[in-house]
């Protein structure tokens, strides 16, 4: 199965409204087993082992919170099962290489926490696990994991083991955006001002979007406003020409003549799904000429 680091946008919904961090990343390969004791209502005493990788239908993935505090996996099986695993350092703390014991699902301030959700069921619970590798990337980006598992349920003796081995190619950079506006302009006769410029990034984007607002005094007291944006694409390896014309705001129309133009530009990290902004208060003074 070929592999995207990104989630796509059903993934990227499912995992939200399960509470899921916004930090999840398709993961390359992995496994996922479980073996479940008659009697543990999660697993209904079934084991279940799944692969992600080459030529499987099974998809996983992972991510860490803003504080490395924890963990994530998820698992989507082509048969359709889902497991959920959150593994979690006491609050304060970051999550390491070591054995946590007295883990619950809702732990105290001191406890860890581990929660393991199957497909239909999930409840409160106690247990324990061990990470034996851990490496983390930027912005909830899982590099490797391998950790074992064991939870049952509150008041319910049996209960289930796991394993997850999760390996990732090192993490891919971060997208960086710069915006740039041409010191010249122009003006139409009927006072409209278009604006030029050049955008630079360092990842492939689709969607880049540049907007800001022209500001141009004219005659002694007049004030000439208007927005303006326009969306382009970005490829790494030079600058991209952009061009968008104010929709004038107050109804004085622009003239020849120096203008404050507010500019940024904006875009999705393709691969982290966070948004990249340049410098929202960049302004610059930009020569308006005459068509």
């Amino acid at each position: 199965m070929s592999r995207a680091f990104a989630l796509t946008a059903a993934v990227v919904a499912t995992t939200f409204a399960m509470g899921v961090p916004a930090h999840a990343v398709d993961v390359e390969s992995g496994t996922f087993d479980v073996v479940s004791e008659v009697g543990d209502p999660v697993g209904g005493g079934y084991p279940y082992s799944y692969v992600d990788g080459a030529g499987s239908g099974d998809s996983m993935y992972a991510g860490w919170n803003d504080e490395q505090n924890s963990v994530h996996v998820i698992v989507l099986a082509a048969n359709g099962d889902r497991w959920d695993l959150t593994m979690g350092a006491p609050s304060g703390e970051q999550l390491a290489v070591g054995t946590y014991s007295g883990a619950s699902d809702t732990p105290s301030l001191s406890g860890a926490k581990l929660a393991v959700d199957g497909t239909f069921y999930g409840c409160e619970s106690e247990g324990a696990f061990t990470v034996d590798r851990l490496e983390l990337g930027p912005r909830g980006y899982v590099e490797a994991l391998d950790a074992s598992f064991g939870q049952n349920c509150e008041d319910t003796v049996p209960g289930l083991t796991g394993q997850a081995h999760l390996t990732n190619p090192p993490p891919p950079a971060e997208l960086s955006l710069r915006a740039h506006v041409d010191a010249t302009g122009s003006v139409s006769a009927d006072g409209r001002a278009t604006v030029r410029g050049t955008v630079t990034c360092t990842e492939p984007v689709d969607d880049v979007l540049v907007n800001g607002r022209i500001e141009q005094v004219v005659g002694k007291d007049a004030l000439a406003t208007a927005t303006y944006y326009t969306h382009i694409a970005c490829t790494p390896g030079a600058p991209v020409a952009w061009s968008a014309v104010g929709t004038a705001g107050g109804g004085v129309p622009f003239a020849k003549g120096d203008a404050s133009v507010g500019y940024k530009a904006q875009a999705t990290d393709p691969v982290y799904g966070h948004t990249v902004v340049t410098d929202p208060a960049a302004t610059a003074t930009v020569s308006l000429r005459k068509d």
